[in-house]
């Protein structure tokens, strides 16, 4: 009778390589995951609750494979909960160095996914970290300048985004996130929230060469022209609420 053959931690070679085969969990991931989905369902259920939040164009957000969102978010916090809420995938926010070193608000963002956006030029981790998430997990990226920016610097910003596209061959979906008069319960008027998606945008991937810049430009201006015409235009009583404002970060 022949002995089956042995590892070197006494285990037979059949059993070894059955243990290698069965897949790893990553508890960091898994942790990640559920606090995650946690935070998204906890925050969601408060929002419905509380701004009767309701969504158009949600069919645009793929259920599977890479894109980024965008916006121009005129609450960092409120617009990163909102979004969170389109899908049933994982969101990866890239957001401001200051918030993501908060010594409270900071740690949990990271362990969630989120990533630190860029301090200077020299800096590429977050950029490393984004194309990580794009061309190996295949996820959901959302880049967000502030609307308190100036137009130029939110079209420099747009810019980089479709330079992260080109490099990451994903679609570029514009969305925009706006108040709206309602009532809570169908009886306590209240400030509710609403969502516009818009069609995804397919990028050139020639945008990401220099020689390109004024085309990469020229389409991060409509890119933002897309975002605002995503608001619509209303008149309510005394005040209109303008696509220019958008432009300014006002209300």
């Amino acid at each position: 009778m022949v002995a089956a053959k042995t590892s070197e931690e006494g285990k037979p070679e059949s059993e070894k390589k059955e243990e290698e085969a069965r897949p790893k969990f990553d508890k960091k991931a898994l942790l990640s995951d559920a606090l995650y989905f946690g935070i998204k369902g906890i925050g969601g259920s408060i929002l419905k609750a509380l701004t009767d939040l309701k969504v158009d164009g949600q069919e645009y957000i793929p259920i599977r494979g890479k894109a980024i969102l965008t916006t121009i978010s005129k609450n960092v916090f409120q617009d990163m909960l909102v979004i969170s809420q389109l899908t049933g995938r994982k969101v990866h926010f890239m957001l401001h160095p200051k918030i993501m070193k908060h010594q409270v608000a900071g740690p949990i963002l990271k362990t969630i996914g989120m990533i630190r956006g860029t301090e200077n030029k020299d800096d590429t981790e977050p950029v490393d970290k984004v194309f990580e998430i794009l061309n190996e997990i295949g996820d959901l990226v959302a880049l967000t300048p502030e609307a308190r920016l100036d137009r130029e610097t939110q079209v420099k910003s747009m810019a980089g985004i479709i330079k992260f596209a080109c490099a990451g061959n994903a679609p570029i979906i514009p969305l925009v996130v706006y108040g709206a008069k309602t009532k809570l319960f169908n009886l306590i008027p209240a400030k509710g929230l609403r969502v516009k998606i818009g069609k995804p945008i397919e990028v050139d991937k020639k945008l990401n060469r220099d020689k390109f810049r004024d085309q990469r430009y020229q389409l991060a201006e409509e890119i933002l022209q897309i975002i605002e015409g995503l608001r619509p235009v209303e008149t309510n009583g005394e005040k209109e609420i303008k696509r220019e404002e958008s432009q300014n970060g006002e209300k």
